[in-house]
């Protein structure tokens, strides 16, 4: 006997409407529907108000939100953490990629907002000439890498010598995190 597959499950009409309602709005802001929902300040606006002040420093903090950590303005708008205008205060968050490999069932690695993790080159992986390793835990190992889309411009400033620390901001099905130089991580976290 053969058991017909389930139908797939429908909205209804009103939830329908209230999501294209909510799509029309995020896209009028310059948004997704997520970054709406979460509150971030859309993309081009959050670009024209990281200016740095005369210290050189944006003005911006890492502060609890409903998301985990959030980077937010003086003001308290929250920013993106994928706005990519951070990167000029070399601010680099990302979801860490890779950790299916890493994970060892027995002890499988928790992790928290405002957890310390370190960055480690990796210049001769043979999977990416710019590959940086996101390490965690006592004793440290390694849990993932920085994605593809950040991991060119924080290897160059690891290749120049530059230090830099982490910081895990969102806690989802793997961690979120923040990496930029020490001083900038201390101006962040004040």
């Amino acid at each position: 006997m053969v058991t017909p597959l389930p139908e797939p499950h429908r909205q209804s009409d009103a939830t329908s409407k209230f999501y294209e309602a909510e799509k029309r709005r995020a896209q009028a802001a310059g948004q997704t529907v997520k970054g709406y929902r979460a509150g971030y300040i859309p993309a081009e606006e959050a670009k024209t108000l990281l200016v740095a002040g005369p210290d050189g420093l944006p003005p911006l903090r890492l502060t609890s939100s409903n998301n985990g950590l959030d980077f937010t303005l003086p003001d308290g708008k929250l920013v993106d953490y994928k706005t990519l205008a951070l990167r000029h205060f070399n601010i680099f968050a990302f979801r860490v990629v890779g950790m299916g490999y890493y994970e060892d069932p027995e002890k499988p690695l928790k992790f928290r907002n405002g957890q310390r993790v370190a960055v480690n080159r990796e210049s001769d992986n043979e999977h990416d000439p710019n590959a940086v390793a996101i390490m965690a835990g006592r004793p440290e190992r390694k849990i993932g890498y920085v994605n593809k889309q950040r991991a060119k411009w924080v290897a160059e400033l690891l290749d120049g010598g530059q230090e830099l620390e982490g910081l895990v901001i969102q806690m989802k099905s793997s961690p979120r995190v923040v990496v930029t130089t020490p001083e900038m991580l201390a101006h962040l976290t004040q």
